[in-house]
């Protein structure tokens, strides 16, 4: 007999389904963990931008004297501050009445939860695209991009603009984050398994005050990455208590300092950390801060009217800015 409908195993037999969603969207976002793990990450209630006060000069009447002496009585300018405008992300989910009745229902015919699934995709692609901007200089999108790391450690830190400040100026020394070009600063060539101890070095040497590094996290480049995991491997000394040889490592840490894998796992396709680049960085605050507006942080915003009559749009809305302040020394780039 010949089918004329679903046919038989269709009609009779269902789909094997897990009825649990799994993540295929989220990229991994390092910066964002390491900044939120170490206190680089802060929420302000409002402003109309995020300023950062500090101490930037010294005070030049200051010297040896006599049993009697005399020091200028000039005003000291000591004290400036960064500022930096707020960012904004803004992004939709719409979904219709039609697709909400269909996939309403018990279990037998709601396996997942549409508009929900729509709202979890929207919230990753917020953060993947906020990551993005974290490890950028803020020109995507015509300027509308947050100015993230690339601007506010700049590999050229004795020029260009951040956060008001113009690190070109005579009184900007204080602004001028730390780097290294491995083309000219050395005679060493790029960072490889024989030399990037040494790179790594430099940077923590930069950034010691008080006899300690203020920097608290490494993102180190892929090819950097591989170059310090293979050099620490050589010297690694690996005891057969268990039967069991275990080598490599699946964190790191140098000199007291978590080295942190800068790539890994992109669905998005948005611009990641470039391979050849490593940052020592100081969130402290006013080093390298994420700042959320407290009201604007995946605020999900009354549903409006889609386009389309016969459907709804909700749209998700962050507030936030980059900031750099009076701890920009003790942020460093490293660079082949």
């Amino acid at each position: 007999m010949v089918d004329v409908g679903l046919g038989q195993l269709v009609a009779s037999t269902g789909r094997a389904r897990s009825r649990v969603m799994k993540d295929a969207t989220s990229d991994s976002h390092p910066l964002l963990e390491l900044m939120e793990k170490h206190g680089g990450i802060t929420r302000e209630d409002g402003g109309r931008t995020v300023v950062r006060e500090a101490k930037t000069g010294q005070n030049g009447t200051v010297t040896w004297v006599g049993e009697a002496g005399a020091v200028s009585l000039a005003d000291q300018k000591v004290i400036d501050a960064s500022e930096q405008d707020w960012s904004y992300l803004l992004g939709s989910v719409s979904f219709t009445m039609a697709e909400q009745l269909k996939n309403s229902g018990g279990a037998d015919t709601k396996f997942i939860d549409i508009v929900a699934a729509k709202f979890e995709v929207l919230e990753d692609t917020t953060t993947n695209k906020l990551h993005e901007g974290l490890l950028s200089n803020g020109t995507a999108n015509g300027g509308l991009q947050i100015k993230g790391l690339a601007a506010a450690v700049s590999t050229t830190p004795t020029s260009g603009t951040y956060a008001s400040i113009n690190r070109a100026t005579s009184g900007a020394d204080w602004f001028r984050n730390q780097k290294f070009d491995t083309a000219s600063d050395w005679a060493d060539g790029a960072v490889d398994v024989s030399n990037v101890k040494r790179f790594l070095d430099k940077g923590i040497n930069a950034t010691t005050h008080t006899a300690k590094s203020m920097s608290q996290i490494a993102l180190v480049g892929p090819t950097h990455f591989e170059a310090l995991t293979g050099a620490l491997q050589a010297i690694q000394t690996i005891s057969n208590t268990t039967g069991v040889g275990r080598g490599g490592y699946q964190s790191l840490e140098y000199r007291g300092i978590p080295m942190v894998f800068g790539g890994g796992i992109n669905y998005s396709g948005f611009s990641a950390l470039t391979a050849t680049r490593t940052y020592l960085l100081c969130v402290k605050p006013g080093g390298f801060n994420l700042i959320y507006h407290k009201k604007a942080e995946y605020e999900m915003l009354e549903k409006i009217q889609s386009s389309d009559q016969a459907a709804i749009s909700r749209l998700m809305f962050t507030m936030c800015a980059c900031t750099l302040g009076a701890l920009a020394k003790f942020n460093w780039v490293g660079f082949d």
